[in-house]
């Protein structure tokens, strides 16, 4: 039985027992049990327990009791290990991790393997109950009508994580060439034949897209989801020395100022752990929330550009730079917002090819001050 998972999180099943969200797991199995079908099932269990993970924190337990812990450990389902969910595919199982939990973000915080992925042939270190797709994972949905086979899939897939990996490429270029492959699937139905390499035209589109989403995040969502969420956010692992109250009154305010002032001149001190969080939803898009590629791959860019307005919020908040758990913090807020939200998004589109002269690569200003 050979088992995936990313190799930024080898090692955090050890340190899940003292996760703070491991008091919340009574409330999120009860939670999950009431709203479980007739048949007791729930549609997509990873999704379900996130969202009664969310729900738990609106409304904390009291004290488990003994009798209720043993119920917890009793349940033998795909959501009952969480912030660890198992599913099967036609290569392997593989992990996918919730970044509700402060241990999950301290360890992509300070990952060093970039879209590095790891594998154990005899399991994992926690037992695990395991979500087998009905369709045997065999193809996914591009769209709602059309389906790509597993093998393009995941070659696609491993193509985008050897794209973060390469250090070589600003951050911002690498995002943008994971976007552009993002977009030629989805557009071509398929995986293309051959890579192209990024264009100054392709980087410039998907970096005004990025600007585009950043400015347009839903401010009023991104409050509501920080003071849902909050518990899960405060302290080393969160927002640090930011103030909840002070971080959702900077989330209105100027987000280019505060972004080049608090994010931007730190950039090369934040890249790796903005890696390790990509790196895990790179993995888990669309897996982990049951979502066609082309929602779940728009879901991926508008959880970093949300996430980008958190940091500047967080980076107001304190009057400076953000730092690495900060930056993982802001990265899960935005992912987090979006799922809670669950509203249309635009996705990034490949500009048309054009026989104009464009600028040098050279020349393209790739960081993340050029969107400010």
């Amino acid at each position: 039985m050979q088992v995936i998972f990313p190799a930024a999180l080898d090692g955090v099943g050890d340190d899940l027992d003292a996760c703070p969200t491991a008091a919340l797991l009574p409330a999120m199995v009860a939670l999950i049990e009431a709203d479980a079908g007739k048949d007791g099932v729930n549609s997509f269990p990873m999704r379900a327990a996130e969202a009664a993970m969310r729900a738990a924190l609106a409304d904390p337990p009291a004290a488990s009791s003994r009798k209720t812990a043993q119920r917890v450990a009793a349940v033998a389902a795909p959501w009952a290990g969480f912030p660890v969910f198992a599913w099967q595919t036609p290569d392997a199982i593989e992990l996918g991790f919730s970044t509700l939990s402060p241990v999950v973000r301290s360890y992509l915080a300070h990952s060093d393997d970039p879209g590095a992925l790891a594998s154990s042939e005899g399991g994992w270190r926690r037992p695990l109950s395991l979500f087998r797709y009905a369709n045997g994972c065999t193809d996914l949905r591009v769209t709602p009508r059309v389906r790509l086979p597993w093998r393009d899939f995941a070659g696609a897939r491993d193509a985008m994580l050897d794209t973060i990996a390469d250090r070589r490429a600003p951050l911002l270029g690498r995002l943008a060439e994971v976007a552009t492959l993002a977009a030629t699937v989805v557009a071509e139905r398929g995986l293309p034949s051959s890579r192209q390499p990024l264009t100054a035209r392709a980087f410039l589109g998907f970096r005004g897209y990025l600007e585009a989403r950043v400015a347009a995040a839903p401010t009023d969502a991104m409050v509501a989801l920080l003071h849902r969420v909050a518990p899960l956010f405060a302290g080393a692992y969160g927002l640090g020395n930011a103030e909840v109250a002070a971080v959702a009154e900077a989330i209105t305010g100027d987000w280019r100022t505060d972004l080049a002032a608090h994010v931007a001149p730190v950039e090369k001190q934040i890249t790796g752990a903005v890696e390790g969080v990509v790196g895990l939803w790179l993995l888990s898009t669309p897996l982990a929330r049951d979502v066609t590629l082309q929602r779940g791959w728009a879901e991926l860019f508008e959880g970093f550009a949300i996430g980008l307005r958190f940091a500047a919020a967080i980076g107001a908040a304190q009057s400076g730079p953000v730092s690495l758990e900060q930056i993982a913090a802001a990265l899960a807020l935005g992912e987090h917002t979006v799922a809670f939200a669950d509203e249309a998004l635009p996705a990034f589109a490949v500009p048309a090819e054009s026989h104009d002269r464009g600028p040098r690569m050279a020349d393209l200003d790739m960081t993340l001050e050029a969107i400010c």
